[in-house]
């Protein structure tokens, strides 16, 4: 496979108590405040590991599935699919994880050893098969998406992939996928994930969240989880408004849960997190 440039994170993510890059390349990829000055806890400051190490793997070439399903995603008509019953909420092409989204999940995924991977809120799939494809051959990524209509409109570009296989997904509501997940644990069925996106409906994040983090055996002892905090993304319809041309829905920014969500984690002890990108990214403090 054609060889990409390495990626590295910022100084401050780099510093951060599990092994991570030193920086990384954000062009159109939005970065939020310091840590420092969002989340004013002295631990961010003061790490007690430093890593210099650098995250490399494979780009996706020209023509590769990854690359066909982006743009498929682009050239949909989302608007005519939920006018036509096609899918459960009114979604947008924009929802799909950009390539600097991509390279930036993929930089902590691999930066952080993780193999076993968890995604809430997998839209057609892009971000999982970028992830699957940087990850190592034993890794696993686990997807759960709710619209059946988008899981089939991935589906063929993941069979096309030779990492595809390495993903499965999970159809349905997130909470009732994550609550059968918490069973294996407990049964020793499932292995902890090492590496979370949550990037589902801001109502159920924080207890998507919460699920994880207080579910003994869910997560591994390093692990991270990444939160989208894009207001608007993955909200369902409050009402689909039937005037003027092309017709349109309205639904809640989610901002307010966004704002208690980012407080909480600022607040605890038990985290240290960073903003960059619209991604609330959060370990343990170790």
């Amino acid at each position: 496979r054609a060889q990409r440039a390495p990626i590295t994170l910022p100084t401050h993510l780099a510093q951060a108590p599990f092994k991570m890059p030193a920086a990384v390349a954000f062009q159109g990829l939005a970065s939020g405040a310091h840590p420092a000055t969002t989340f004013p806890n002295a631990h961010l400051l003061h790490p007690s590991v430093e890593s210099t190490a650098e995250a490399k793997w494979s780009a996706s070439q020209a023509g590769s599935p990854l690359q066909e399903l982006q743009q498929a995603v682009k050239d949909e008509d989302w608007t005519r699919d939920y006018e036509e019953g096609l899918t459960s909420i009114g979604m947008r092409a924009d929802w799909s994880a950009t390539p600097e989204r991509c390279n930036f999940l993929g930089a902590v995924a691999s930066s952080s050893k993780a193999r076993r991977v968890l995604e809430i809120g997998s839209f057609c799939g892009v971000a999982a098969l970028s992830l699957a494809e940087s990850l190592p051959e034993d890794a696993q990524v686990q997807s759960l998406e709710i619209d059946p209509f988008v899981v089939k409109f991935g589906a063929s570009f993941r069979a096309k992939s030779s990492a595809g296989r390495k993903i499965t997904t999970h159809v349905g509501p997130a909470m009732a996928s994550l609550e059968r997940m918490a069973q294996q644990v407990r049964s020793g069925k499932l292995e902890p994930f090492d590496f979370v996106v949550i990037d589902a409906d801001k109502e159920g994040m924080r207890g998507y969240f919460d699920l994880l983090w207080n579910t003994q055996g869910l997560l591994s002892k390093q692990a991270v989880v990444c939160v989208d905090l894009t207001p608007f993304k993955g909200q369902p319809p409050l009402r689909y408004v039937k005037y003027g041309f092309p017709y349109t829905w309205e639904a809640s920014s989610g901002q307010k849960q966004i704002d208690e969500l980012r407080s909480n984690v600022a607040a605890s002890s038990q985290f240290a997190s960073h903003e960059v990108g619209q991604l609330l990214v959060v370990h343990r403090v170790q």
